[in-house]
């Protein structure tokens, strides 16, 4: 207890121990707090010991209560100095408003994760092995003409508000037609994802019935496609299936190292 010599009153005062105990806050944040010019302990001229007040106490509260919503400093001291409920309400928005952005851009990279644990469970079950799948329904927005046609690639990022956080190597898949004479075209795609059985939209790819397998490809192997080309041809052959002359690859998943980068390639070729 100490004695206010003006008024004849006895208040308590509690040191930074007992402080930290009351509330739950360290000493360290304590002092942070001081340093932000938010909290005044009285400090003791003679030892530099700090004593705190009930206000003071009501203070650290104060703090942990705003704090428990993400407020900043600056923005706690916006409410104290405007402390009428409607003001209070105003920084409340703000950043409610400011953590629903922040959730949106979390929920982007939980998508990509999920994203990518799935291209690494599709590699496991799928990797040189042929079988009959439905490709997802996708919406062309774009072309390059190549996937290593960098200086097009503004054509990517000039389109990144219909790709709502996907990755580039996302963004774009190789299209190829043929015939029996061999490869006729082969560009690259610049895709988004649309629900299935949506075809109102002629710029709609989606195929009920295709040859799918997945192969791992990297700069040291060269070019693959007349390879996997004369491999899809053969397993197709020997199960009496007849393709449409397209193929769609979309690379899922790659890595890199100080000596080559290594990707894996899902490839669709639609059959009858």
């Amino acid at each position: 207890m100490k004695y206010n010599e003006d008024n004849n009153i006895k208040f308590e005062v509690f040191t930074i121990g007992q402080v930290a105990e009351i509330t739950g806050i360290s000493r360290d944040r304590l002092r942070y707090y001081e340093e932000k010019g938010i909290l005044y302990p009285t400090q003791n001229e003679g030892n530099n010991y700090r004593s705190y007040s009930v206000s003071d106490i009501l203070t650290v509260l104060s703090i942990e209560f705003y704090r428990s919503m993400d407020l900043s400093m600056k923005e706690i001291s916006s409410i104290w100095s405007n402390n009428e409920p409607k003001d209070i309400s105003n920084v409340l928005d703000d950043k409610e408003k400011a953590i629903a952005l922040q959730i949106e851009e979390l929920q982007k990279y939980q998508r990509n994760i999920q994203k990518g644990k799935d291209a690494c469970d599709k590699i496991a079950k799928n990797l040189n092995k042929f079988s009959v799948q439905p490709m997802p329904a996708f919406e062309v927005i774009g072309e390059i003409s190549d996937f290593t046609a960098f200086s097009e690639y503004k054509e990517i990022h000039n389109r990144r508000s219909k790709l709502v956080g996907k990755s580039i190597v996302n963004s774009i898949k190789r299209l190829i037609t043929f015939s029996e004479k061999g490869i006729e075209d082969n560009k690259m795609i610049i895709t988004k994802n649309v629900m299935p059985n949506v075809t109102a939209d002629t710029n709609i790819m989606e195929y009920n019935k295709c040859l799918y397998t997945i192969v791992e490809d990297s700069l040291e192997k060269g070019d693959m496609m007349e390879e996997m080309f004369a491999k899809s041809l053969k397993w197709a052959s020997e199960n009496n299936l007849k393709h449409k002359g397209i193929v769609i690859i979309n690379m899922i998943l790659i890595t890199a190292n100080k000596k080559a980068a290594k990707s894996y390639l899902e490839i669709f070729a639609p059959i009858e």
